[in-house]
């Protein structure tokens, strides 16, 4: 059965929020759905929406709460197109999605994938309305679905867990000297890569931190992203002074965000995730399907992706010293993982298992 399906994207940010909306559009259309994508003109996404030839329908900038008039003309938009289902993931586009529903008194339903944790509850009462107008709120891991459960009044038969999903067709894997060459790293060297935005929640400082300590002066440090959308570039001016003063400009390596992430994969040795954290890590099951293990921080979703010493190793959050010594053990070789091992803990992320998951669920 076609689903008509309409996805939308309020945001100007380009991260994994807005891949993950961007490919699930792509993987259910492939599947024989009518889909549309609604969002800004000019911004990232829809940039890469007309890039890969998707359906792009333009909207106007809205509020994060109460644009009625914005709502109104997106309710207009989606019940020309006799669109069933609404799928939203930014809590920036929750209020318009909900007023939505209720303009279309329920015809258009609603469905939250929620990709960010909660600082604090939501128990507020305009939340819980607001809540209450969504046919479902999807959570990528188990932890989450516990936390939406205990910090919000949400129904709980409306909670799911779907993961994000990841096209494994798509790792074009090389081997490490082709793409240690490629991107100008060294071939000898053991080399540790962090990939992800440029910004201090990421935590790319506390690794280079981690470095310095290091009783090992010989292995490198690759850096890929890009500064965070909007944001005036001084955390990255910090990272490079920080390399400058401590005489790291031939171990660290500072590229920008790569189109094909399994090309930066290729030539890294492990992956550190040094975030503060992080509600589901793409980077993290990407790494892992490509056969490189992850050293991520003990804090989010990355306590349930890495399995101790089977796909990577965990380190205490925010602290170098730890990070520092787990890197040392992997550097001086006493951690030693099972490549394929890595590669099937993250079999079950595979896109194909996700799509039948979101079809079931609207189909429901």
């Amino acid at each position: 059965m076609q689903l008509r399906i309409a996805y939308l994207c309020g945001t100007m940010s380009w991260g994994g929020l807005e891949m993950n909306q961007l490919r699930n559009a792509s993987w259910m259309m492939e599947r024989g759905h009518f889909v549309q994508i609604y969002a800004q003109e000019n911004s990232p996404i829809a940039n890469s929406i007309k890039e890969n030839n998707l359906p792009f329908i333009e909207i106007k900038a809205h509020k994060n709460h109460y644009d009625f008039p914005r709502a109104w003309q997106l309710y207009q938009k989606l019940k020309l197109n006799k669109i069933e289902h609404l799928i939203i993931r930014a809590t920036f586009d929750q209020s318009i999605a909900a007023s939505v529903s209720f303009l279309s008194k329920g015809k258009i339903k609603v469905h939250f994938f929620m990709e960010m944790d909660f600082g604090s509850p939501k128990k507020q009462f305009f939340r819980t309305w607001r809540y209450s107008f969504f046919t479902s709120w999807n959570c990528p891991l188990e932890y989450l679905k516990n936390q939406v459960l205990k910090n919000t009044n949400c129904n709980q038969n409306k909670v799911n867990v779907i993961p994000s999903g990841l096209d494994l067709t798509k790792l074009n894997l090389l081997d490490k000297d082709t793409a240690r060459t490629e991107l100008k790293l060294p071939q000898d060297k053991f080399i540790f890569g962090i990939i992800g935005r440029i910004d201090p929640k990421k935590g790319q400082l506390l690794a280079l931190e981690a470095m310095l300590k290091s009783t090992f002066n010989d292995f490198h440090l690759c850096i890929v992203g890009n500064p965070t959308y909007n944001e005036n570039g001084s955390y990255l001016i910090e990272i490079k002074n920080f390399i400058r003063i401590n005489n790291l400009e031939n171990r660290v390596h500072l590229l920008p965000n790569q189109s094909d992430v399994s090309v930066v994969l290729s030539a890294f040795d492990w992956t550190i995730l040094p975030s503060d954290s992080e509600t589901f890590g793409m980077v993290t099951i990407e790494s892992m399907a490509c056969g490189i293990p992850v050293l991520g921080s003990n804090s989010g979703g990355t306590i349930e992706l890495i399995k101790n010493e089977k796909n990577g190793l965990l380190f205490e959050t925010k602290n170098s010293s730890d990070l520092e010594k787990k890197m040392d053990l992997i550097v001086d070789g006493r951690i030693i993982l099972d490549h394929q091992e890595i590669v099937e803990s993250v079999q079950k992320f595979d896109h194909h298992s996700v799509c039948e998951m979101v079809e079931k669920l609207l189909l429901s």
